[in-house]
């Protein structure tokens, strides 16, 4: 792809994302659309509308005719960093703004068997910005993953209430890490700054499995496979306005493999409940690695960030009530694991298990549909274990919280 379309690709999604503090554990991203916000994200065994894609692929064989949604997540996190150095103690807030997470999804049906769709949407994501004179710039000032999905995919009714799916993911990703460089004595001599950014496009999967034994249960099963993005771009150091160095850097970074399984019990002809978790492969981000060419200020090829997160399980409920024949009512209750160990936390995801609360409605005339919904984030407060060689300090990550709103319109032709 031409370096004109990059460009124009990064500049939508920097309007898209904003800056801001992390707002998932890890840096993955759940939020494909405002129903399945407001039901806890799960919708794996629940397909009512394109979006479904997000979840589970093979859903779209309960869609018929030819389908479209839009819509958009806005989410605002916060977070306090507490750093205890020997100077004292310091409490630092996060840049805290408006993210954006916009989704488009169309799915069209090819006869009584095959169903094609197509889904732009995002899977990982990540920012935090912190003051240049904060204690923990010698780890992070700031810290930006962009990316969008581009999901094609076709599924097949095998019988009646069996389907499967199958799908390619094209993921763009772009990534910013900008830091504080020692040049002499680490908070003493005047710091120098290092901008790292680069981007990829990566190629991976997604699979998926739904059944439908009865009116009133279904199950769903989706696999999304791990991509890894071979980076490649420029760090430039700066000083007092002055450029140092303008060169090349580059780096492996990976968008996890993901198995959701989820089932939907409609537990009356106007109550569902729905029940799912995921389990996310966050082992593969064993370290962050950084080659420089020529050496950062002569000195530094490379730096090495030990990560060494491990796989966690994200839980997931949601409940809709059909208020009326148009109208819906949805909650839901999600507990996300953070994947990163407490002797490794770090400043460029400062962020912690997470429980989110959600609530929405929606109007559905057949034809044509609107949903909205709002999530509240609370994220726990956590010990940090300093290490220094890192820019890490002891102390703590308090206070943290988001808010999230979500809304999308569909029609059915």
């Amino acid at each position: 792809m031409s370096k004109n379309t990059r460009l124009a690709l990064a500049a939508v999604l920097a309007v898209a994302f904003g800056n801001g503090m992390a707002f998932a554990a890890g840096y993955g991203i759940n939020e494909g659309s405002a129903r399945g916000n407001a039901m806890g994200t799960e919708v794996t065994a629940d397909p009512v509308s394109p979006s479904v894609m997000y979840n589970n692929v093979a859903g779209l064989t309960e869609l018929p005719g030819t389908q479209v949604e839009v819509g958009a997540t806005f989410i605002k996190p916060r977070q306090t960093v507490t750093t205890d150095t020997p100077q004292g103690k310091f409490h630092t807030n996060g840049n805290s703004e408006w993210w954006t997470l916009p989704t488009v999804y169309a799915s069209q049906q090819i006869n009584d068997r095959w169903w094609a769709g197509i889904g732009l949407f995002t899977r990982i994501g990540l920012g935090s910005e912190f003051p240049e004179t904060w204690p923990g710039r010698y780890s992070n000032l700031k810290a930006k993953i962009t990316s969008m999905d581009v999901n094609p995919s076709v599924a097949f009714k095998v019988t009646d209430t069996f389907s499967l799916g199958l799908g390619l993911r094209v993921e763009y990703f772009d990534f910013t890490l900008m830091r504080a460089v020692p040049t002499g004595t680490p908070f003493v001599d005047p710091d120098a700054k290092v901008k790292i950014t680069g981007d990829n496009y990566g190629l991976g999967f997604n699979a998926g499995a739904y059944w439908k034994p009865t009116e009133r249960l279904s199950f769903g099963a989706a696999y999304e496979s791990e991509i890894v993005h071979d980076v490649n771009g420029d760090y430039k150091t700066t000083m007092g306005g002055r450029i140092l160095q303008d060169a090349t850097a580059y780096g492996d970074f990976p968008s996890p493999a993901v198995f959701r399984l989820g089932t939907s019990i409609g537990l009356t002809e106007k109550w569902k409940l729905n029940l799912g978790m995921n389990y996310v492969f966050w082992s593969c981000y064993d370290e962050l690695t950084i080659h420089f060419d020529p050496p950062l200020l002569g000195k530094r090829a490379e730096t090495t960030g030990k990560k060494n997160w491990h796989d966690t399980f994200r839980w997931q409920a949601g409940t809709e009530y059909k208020v009326t024949d148009h109208w819906a009512l949805r909650f839901g209750y999600v507990y996300d694991k953070t994947p990163d160990p407490d002797y490794l936390v770090d400043y460029m995801v400062p962020a912690n298990n997470r429980h989110l609360f959600s609530f929405g409605a929606g109007w559905d005339n057949g034809t044509f549909f609107a949903d909205a919904g709002y999530t509240f984030v609370m994220i726990e407060d956590r010990t940090v274990h300093g290490h220094i060689a890192d820019g890490v300090w002891d102390g703590k990550l308090q206070d943290g919280d988001a808010h999230m709103v979500g809304a999308s319109v569909g029609y059915r032709f």
